[in-house]
């Protein structure tokens, strides 16, 4: 007996079982790895797309109106506000975490997500920073981490850089930056300036731009008429993304205007110790700032139909 031809063939046989062996173990691990992504990402979306989810994710979008994390607490404390706050907030913020580890597939689900997490955040933004500073440091860091991926599957073309308002017809390219505002009105430029600010946030910094129109915009469709005509209106706000005053103008727009919106709004303005002005404010008995509470229903023209948008959800950033 050829002992030498046996232990030979032998060791080839132990070799392909090895190798079989290995490629199973593999095939399994791949098929675990995608049982565990499928149901992940299954358990992501079926969470998005609940009832629950989707009306506190539009609470957040259209209905939350305060601009600071004081304002916030003072009005949604313990009610359905600070409970679409955190609930969305941390639904994203462990999107975010599970694509920093690499467990799930970014471009997989923030092609589907991505345009409301942006949106989301945008709106939430100024009072995850306040939180921050006041009761937790590190409030939705992976949420902000996740923007920039969410930036390039919304618009691929432009990238992590993308600057986008998503669901918007008023995007950023309707802006003028603070400085290009000055010379223009240091040459004299037949300009309107409107501070679509809310009674609080002017309560809060109760001066304003030279000149400037207050028109809070729950006011707008009623008073819009108040604005020269002929002038291009420079409107301004004190959320960020100048999301309030790109509504404004957007609305100035379908009534005829040319209007624009100031890049980083009031804030920009003031930090850069530009020129402001006292706004005289009528103040009730109270002592709280009296706004007229009749505001004609805003119409925007879309896809060349008229929808109406109620003034308070437009203030809302909707």
């Amino acid at each position: 007996m050829n002992w030498d031809a046996i232990t030979a063939i032998s060791s080839v046989l132990s070799m392909i079982a090895f190798f079989a062996t290995a490629i199973y173990i593999r095939s399994q691990l791949k098929q675990a790895e995608k049982d565990r992504y499928l149901a992940i990402t299954n358990q992501l979306f079926g969470i998005w797309e609940s009832r629950e989810f989707m009306e506190a994710q539009l609470w957040l979008l259209h209905r939350l109106e305060e601009c600071t994390w004081e304002a916030f607490v003072q009005a949604h404390r313990a009610d359905e506000g600070e409970v679409a706050f955190h609930r969305v907030g941390s639904y994203y913020d462990r999107v975010g975490t599970l694509v920093r580890r690499g467990l799930v597939d970014e471009e997989e689900i923030l092609s589907t997500i991505g345009p409301y997490a942006i949106a989301t955040w945008q709106k939430i933004e100024p009072l995850v920073r306040e939180a921050r500073r006041i009761e937790n440091s590190v409030l939705f860091d992976d949420f902000e981490l996740l923007i920039p991926a969410c930036r390039a599957c919304y618009v691929p073309a432009e990238g992590k850089l993308a600057d986008v308002l998503p669901f918007s017809l008023a995007q950023p390219r309707h802006r003028i930056s603070p400085s290009e505002l000055r010379k223009l009105l240091e040459k004299g430029a037949d300009l309107t300036l409107l501070d679509v600010r809310t009674p609080a946030q002017v309560r809060m910094h109760p001066e304003t731009l030279p000149s400037a129109h207050w028109i809070p915009v729950p006011e707008l469709g009623a008073r819009f008429h108040e604005l020269p005509a002929t002038s291009k209106v420079i409107a301004f706000c004190a959320c960020p993304e100048e999301v309030t005053s790109s509504r404004a103008a957007l609305f100035l727009h379908s009534q005829g205007y040319t209007a624009l919106a100031l890049t980083g709004g009031y804030d920009a303005w003031r930090k850069a110790g530009l020129p402001l002005v006292e706004l005289p404010l009528e103040g009730s008995e109270s002592g709280e700032t009296s706004v007229t509470s009749k505001a004609a229903p805003i119409t925007l023209p879309i896809n060349g139909q008229g929808d109406v948008l109620p003034a308070a959800l437009l203030a809302a950033g909707a």
